[in-house]
């Protein structure tokens, strides 16, 4: 019987557990894939935009070459932190379900050998963040095996036409990294513009692209369909097909709508915000807490930057109604 069960080995579930380590509160961190997988899923040579001292956890330094860290820099933090802090946590398990008790809550995990593990625990903090879950385009062709929600890097399609949907930080970055490794690039997106709202880091270089028709650009338009060897955009002139190799369809991500229903979170309709009180991060459900990018939903407005913050606050309250005394580690 742990004190609390984490869903989710993200930065902010790391930082969930230092607060309730920090409280003399017995954890475990249940984590599908490998710490912080999000950042593994980010492109290989990325740099963020978030300064280094806005992405610590536990009040630990993170000292970077430069004043914002590359993704290399920030894997080895993460996993620096979880060693020297001697984090509880188990990798490669992937919750299945949550089952309510009397007293208690039972977390169901498998791990890679299909082995069936149960957590039992006073509370549940969910912090499975939203990258895990990407958004879908909803057409014809988007389980090919050419399909990506991912971007990692670009010389694997030097000379290859790729599409690339969305008109976000991760869209722009993949198109002109693309473009650089010498693929033949075409940027789908429904707005009438992707100069607005992007990294002033990435503005002047898109603009270029652009204006010298390096990049092929078509505005207030969506997929239709795709195939093994095309792919048809609707534009404002009319359904376009062209040649395509790729497609890496990057609208964003959204919760695991499905995990937090399941218990009962309440979600709003149209955001995918689920419903929690701001002082505490509890959830409609007793002792089932929220931390992290998932209390954002699909809003785009909760990063690692405020969402480490959150396991403050519910280790404070969970150390209340247990009244436990804190311990020094």
């Amino acid at each position: 019987m742990y004190d609390v069960v984490i869903i989710g080995g993200g930065p902010c579930g790391l930082s969930t557990g230092l607060a309730l380590q920090e409280k003399g509160l017995s954890y475990v961190i249940i984590e599908k894939e490998a710490i912080v997988n999000s950042i593994v899923n980010c492109p290989l040579h990325m740099t963020f935009y978030s300064t280094s001292d806005r992405l610590e956890i536990g009040n630990i330094p993170f000292l970077s070459q430069d004043v914002r860290p590359t993704r290399t820099e920030l894997l080895k933090y993460y996993r620096l932190v979880t060693e020297r802090q001697e984090l509880a946590i188990k990798c490669y398990q992937k919750v299945n379900a949550i089952t309510k008790n009397t007293a208690s809550f039972t977390v169901h995990a498998e791990d890679r050998n299909y082995n069936s593990i149960a957590y039992e625990a006073k509370n549940i903090v969910i912090a499975t963040g939203i990258f895990d879950t990407p958004r879908q385009l909803g057409v014809t062709g988007e389980n090919l095996l050419k399909v990506s929600h991912y971007y990692k890097e670009g010389h694997l399609y030097y000379g290859q036409h790729v599409t690339v949907v969305g008109g976000k930080n991760s869209a722009i970055e993949a198109a002109i990294d693309l473009y650089r490794n010498g693929a033949h690039v075409t940027l789908v997106h429904r707005g009438e513009t992707v100069l607005e709202g992007i990294k002033p880091s990435l503005l002047l270089d898109m603009r270029n692209l652009l204006k010298k028709g390096n990049i092929d650009f078509y505005p207030n338009s969506s997929i239709a369909a795709i195939d093994e060897t095309t792919i048809q955009i609707h534009s404002s002139e009319g359904t376009v097909t062209l040649p395509n190799d790729f497609v890496f369809s990057l609208i964003g991500y959204q919760p695991n709508i499905s995990l937090l229903q399941s218990i009962g979170i309440q979600t709003d309709f149209s955001s995918l915000v689920p419903s929690f009180n701001p002082e505490t991060y509890e959830s409609n459900i007793k002792n089932v807490f929220l931390s992290g990018v998932v209390t954002g939903g699909i809003t785009n407005r909760v990063y690692i930057e405020d969402g480490r913050f959150h396991g403050l606050k519910i280790a404070e309250e969970i150390a209340q109604r247990l009244s436990v005394v804190p311990s020094k580690y």
